[in-house]
C-alpha cells in the first residue's frame, strides 16, 4: 500500500502518526468555527478564492480521465525543461518494463507493449533533438503519462479500459501519437507555459548551486510500498496538482501528503524544511515552512518524529505516537 493509500484510511496507524504529527493542521478546514480559523491561520482562506483560469477544454467528456493524464504529463513535461530528467529512470519506463515482464495479463498485451515501447522511443528521440519545439515535447509528455498509470495501477487496471482500446486501435506508434486529442495537447501547453516564470526562477538557482532532485524518493518509501514526490528544489518539496476548486480539507489532505513525505525522508537526505504546492490552473504557487505546520521548530521536532516513525515503518507497532501527542 502506497503513501497516499495510507493517508486515505483512517484506520491506517501510518496516516495516524502522520496526523497526530500535526494537531493544529489536522483541524484545518473541519467543520465549525474552530476548523475555519485554524485554516485560515494557514492561509487556507487566499487559495479557496482563488479561480481556474486554465480550466479542462469544456469540449472534454471524461473529465477524469483528462485531470489524471493531463496532469502526469505536465509533470514529465517540467521535468523536461529542468535539469538531470533521464528518461531510464522514470516511473513510465518501470511502467512500459512490468507490461513486459507479463503482456499475457491483458488482452493483445505484446501489441500494446510494442506500441507503446515505440511511443516512448519516439518521445525520447523528440526530447533529445537539438532544437526542440515545445508543441512536440507536450505531446512527448503523454506517453510517459500513459506509462506511468501501468506502475501506478496496474497493468491490468490501467489498460482493460479507454487506454487499452485507445493503443489497441493504433496500427503503429505514430497512429497513436497522431490521434492525441487537440484539447489535452492544449491544456499541457497552457499549464506549463503559465508555470515558465517559477521553471525559469528554478533553473537559475540550480544553475547557481541550489540542489534539484526530480522525482524524490525517500529512505522510509519501501516500508509503505512506495512513496515518490515530484521535485525537491533546495530545502523545498513540491506538488504538482492541477486541481481546478481548491478547498480547505482537500489543502489540509494534500499538506498531510507532503508532511509524509518529509518524515519518510528519515535520515534527512533531502534537508527539507519548506513543502509547496504549484497550481497551474489557478495559477499559483503556495509555500510553507515545516515549522508552521508542525507548530514547532522543525530542526528539533523531524529528528524525534522521524525516530518514532521508523519505529512504526520497520516493526508495525501500530501503537506508536508521536511523542508528546
Amino acid at each position: 500500500m502506497s503513501l497516499t493509500r495510507h493517508l486515505s484510511s483512517k484506520e491506517s496507524p501510518i496516516r495516524q502518526f502522520v496526523y497526530e504529527s500535526a494537531p493544529q493542521l489536522a483541524l484545518a478546514g473541519t467543520r465549525g468555527r474552530r476548523g475555519q480559523e485554524i485554516a485560515s491561520s494557514f492561509g487556507f482562506d487566499e487559495l479557496i478564492t482563488l479561480k481556474a483560469q486554465l480550466p479542462i477544454p469544456e469540449t472534454v467528456k471524461d473529465r477524469q480521465s483528462h485531470a489524471t493524464v493531463a496532469g502526469t504529463a505536465l509533470d514529465y513535461r517540467i521535468r523536461m525543461d529542468m535539469p538531470g530528467f533521464d528518461f531510464v529512470e522514470t516511473v513510465a519506463q518501470r511502467g512500459l518494463d512490468i507490461l513486459a515482464a507479463d503482456t499475457a495479463i491483458v488482452h493483445r498485451g505484446k501489441h500494446i507493449h510494442k506500441v507503446l515501447e515505440m511511443a516512448l522511443g519516439f518521445a525520447y528521440l523528440t526530447w533529445k533533438e537539438k532544437d526542440r519545439d515545445p508543441l512536440s515535447l507536450d505531446r512527448a509528455s503523454i506517453p510517459l503519462a500513459w506509462c506511468e498509470s501501468i506502475a501506478r495501477t496496474g497493468p491490468h487496471e490501467a489498460l482493460t479500459g479507454a487506454l487499452g482500446r485507445r493503443v489497441k486501435r493504433a496500427k503503429t506508434a505514430v497512429d497513436l501519437m497522431m490521434n492525441i486529442e487537440d484539447s489535452l495537447l492544449l491544456d499541457i501547453a497552457l499549464m506549463r507555459r503559465a508555470v515558465t516564470p517559477l521553471l525559469d526562477e528554478w533553473n537559475r538557482g540550480i544553475e547557481g548551486g541550489v540542489d534539484y532532485v526530480p522525482n524524490p524518493r525517500f529512505l522510509g518509501s519501501v516500508a509503505v510500498g512506495g512513496a515518490d514526490a515530484d521535485w525537491a528544489v533546495g530545502d523545498m518539496l513540491v506538488e504538482l496538482k492541477t486541481r481546478e476548486e481548491i478547498t480547505s480539507p482537500w489543502l489540509r489532505d494534500t499538506l498531510f501528503q507532503l508532511l509524509g513525505y518529509a518524515l519518510l525522508d528519515l535520515d534527512d537526505s533531502l534537508g527539507i524544511r519548506r513543502v509547496g504546492i504549484l497550481l497551474p490552473r489557478q495559477p499559483y504557487f503556495a509555500i510553507w515552512n515545516l515549522d508552521d505546520l508542525l507548530q514547532e521548530d522543525a530542526d528539533v521536532a523531524l529528528p524525534r518524529l522521524r525516530a518514532d516513525f521508523a519505529v512504526l515503518l520497520t516493526e508495525g507497532k501500530t501503537a506508536a505516537r508521536p511523542a508528546g501527542a
